[in-house]
């Protein structure tokens, strides 16, 4: 971020507060009213509205909704996200980030302007970072959920086998497994509707750059996949849905190189379909590259915190040594 930025993490008795309210995805917008309809509402709805890559249905990064400072009382301040607009003339331009305000686990960021394109060119400005942090700030909170009873025995194992560890949340369970590489899911019902989630986990020589390219990674998915991640009708399969241009990221986690895709998948020779998150890993001390896959199956539903759990599921990998 810039333009004066202080990020802030004030000493607060934090035993005091109450515990933050709202579902994950979700921010305020704590902004005059006045101003929704001009520049600084516009670049607020462009931070926030942006659609989520590959997903089957239109879904945004998040769920915005917005309050008037005079009505930002009582139990609007224990939201978990809140971007609050503080614009009157003579205003310090800057940005604040702040935890744990008014109440636990809660994310604050304060943009201070002095007018409404003051405002718009601050939020323009740092448009990623402000998405990032919220985005940041979930992931976050689900992994710390995670931590709270995880899947102790199945972790224990997995890590013995593949040296690497995960924070397996509870509900799921070891689907497949061979010398390279496993998958685990989790399902559940809502009403008559199945909901399942499922990670994957291989491993492959790490022998050129190349096998990070859209291509490499496309076929080595589907043939663990293939061979792991069958249907219920005979000779279906899970497959990359190869329709749809996969979105692909560099990322840095660490002192690792990760390369990052979200695509869409489908069964093969049935009718079952949804998105998946894609991490390729090098592991420089075994020369192998650890591809580590998360995806949703969620027909009837919304997928994109379904989508947002795996990824932080995946993020908690950890290479362990010799």
């Amino acid at each position: 971020m810039a333009c004066g930025q202080t990020v802030s993490n004030k000493e607060v008795d934090k035993s005091l507060l109450p515990k933050s309210s709202g579902k994950y995805g979700e921010v305020l917008v704590v902004l005059d009213t006045s101003y929704e309809n001009k520049k600084t509402g516009e670049m607020v709805r462009k931070i926030f509205n942006q659609m989520m890559p590959a997903l089957p249905q239109a879904e945004t990064q998040f769920r915005m909704s917005t309050v008037h400072e005079k009505a930002f009382k009582s139990i609007l301040k224990r939201s978990r996200n809140i971007l609050k607009l503080n614009i009157a003339k003579k205003r310090k331009a800057k940005i604040d980030v702040e935890r744990d305000v008014w109440a636990k686990n809660q994310l604050l960021i304060q943009v201070t302007a002095s007018s409404d394109q003051e405002a718009y060119e601050i939020l323009k400005k740092n448009l990623s970072s402000i998405r990032e942090y919220f985005n940041e700030e979930e992931i976050k909170r689900l992994i710390n959920q995670f931590k709270i009873k995880p899947e102790k025995e199945l972790i224990a194992e997995l890590s013995e086998k593949y040296s690497l560890s995960l924070i397996i949340p509870p509900g799921f369970i070891l689907m497949d497994q061979s010398e390279t590489g496993f998958w685990i899911k989790k399902e559940k019902k809502l009403g008559e509707h199945l909901i399942l989630q499922g990670v994957s986990v291989y491993k492959l020589p790490y022998t050129n750059d190349s096998l990070f390219n859209s291509k490499a990674v496309i076929d080595s998915r589907d043939r663990f996949t293939r061979k792991h991640i069958q249907g219920a009708l005979d000779d279906s399969y899970m497959a990359v849905y190869s329709a749809y241009k996969m979105d692909t990221t560099e990322l840095n986690w660490g002192n690792n190189y990760v390369k990052e895709y979200r695509g869409l998948w489908n069964m093969k020779n049935d009718f079952m379909g949804g998105p998946f998150i894609h991490y390729a890993i090098v592991d420089t001390n075994r020369n192998e590259i650890i591809h580590l896959d998360g995806f949703v199956y969620a027909p009837k539903f919304n997928k994109r915190e379904y989508l947002r759990e795996l990824e932080a599921l995946i993020r908690t990998v950890s290479i362990l040594a010799n």
